[in-house]
């Protein structure tokens, strides 16, 4: 393993720890969390990682990507804004790095909006999610729908920045009534597939 690669590891869960600090921090006094979603995934050449923990209007979320050349690690902390059945929308400030086998980017500061909103369905569920990050211009869209008691879902995302474009679509499947999700799917423009493993809590 790389120092490049202990490095953004070590980062990682530096944010994952402090993504835990701040919502205690920010939403003291609460009974119990309204939710906490981990996500990690496992293709040819890269891994991602998602931890996103919500108490009350506050949302902290993690990221962390190992890519050929280099990884990744973003921290966001969102203040929520309802808006009806319209959805919800998040916004707040961000935190990213990037670490490449030619030396390491300098920490970087900005702000991030996100847009969610979850409806009942004939079939199931509709899934909406929107976000953009003024670090690289970062954005991410995602399309979800669930179907009943199955425990399937199918998605499709959209993705990219400065530095990268992605498109996936994928499948998962809860396991019984646990919170946990086997994923798989394929990444068009990285022409790969990928799998994984989700907990949701939500």
């Amino acid at each position: 393993m790389s120092k490049n690669t202990v490095a953004g590891l070590a980062s990682f869960r530096k944010i994952a720890m402090a993504a835990c600090v701040a919502v205690a921090g920010f939403a003291a006094g609460s009974a119990s969390a309204d939710g906490e979603f981990l996500q990690f995934d496992l293709a040819d050449g890269a891994k991602d990682g998602v931890v996103s923990i919500t108490r009350g209007r506050v949302s902290v979320g993690a990221t962390y990507s190992q890519y050929d050349g280099g990884s990744a690690a973003n921290l966001a902390l969102t203040w929520a804004i309802p808006l009806g059945q319209a959805g919800t929308v998040r916004i707040g400030p961000s935190f990213g790095q990037a670490f490449g086998d030619s030396g390491d980017d300098d920490p970087r500061f900005g702000g991030k909006v996100v847009f969610e909103r979850w409806s009942p369905a004939p079939f199931g569920h509709l899934f909406l999610l929107g976000e953009y990050n003024t670090i690289d211009n970062n954005y991410f869209g995602l399309v979800q729908t669930g179907f009943g008691q199955s425990g399937f879902a199918a998605e499709v995302t959209v993705g990219g920045s400065d530095k990268y474009e992605a498109v996936t679509a994928g499948l998962t499947k809860r396991l019984g009534d646990s919170p946990v999700y086997l994923r798989a799917g394929y990444k068009f423009i990285a022409e790969t597939g990928f799998v994984g493993l989700a907990i949701n809590t939500f």
